[in-house]
């Protein structure tokens, strides 16, 4: 369930850049072409990716699982 909502907090885009360069092992230049955008906007993505699933965990105990309040503390 934890999971599902840690999910929830990271957007689309975030969450694309994050699968293919951390889990599938992909490069910047791939990520970029298989999603059709800037390499340094995968660069901006992938960061801002990491980073709300590095603060997320905390917010989402913190609020009890209230994923309005968490995105609104992590955007």
């Amino acid at each position: 369930m934890a999971d599902k909502r840690i999910q929830a907090a990271l957007p689309n885009d975030f969450r694309a850049a994050v699968y293919y360069i951390d889990v599938q092992g992909s490069t910047y230049a791939e990520t970029a072409a298989m999603l059709n955008i800037p390499h340094g906007t995968v660069m901006s993505r992938l960061a801002r990716g990491r980073k709300r699933l590095r603060v997320a965990p905390a917010h989402v105990a913190a609020n009890r699982g209230n994923l309005a309040v968490v995105e609104r503390r992590i955007a």
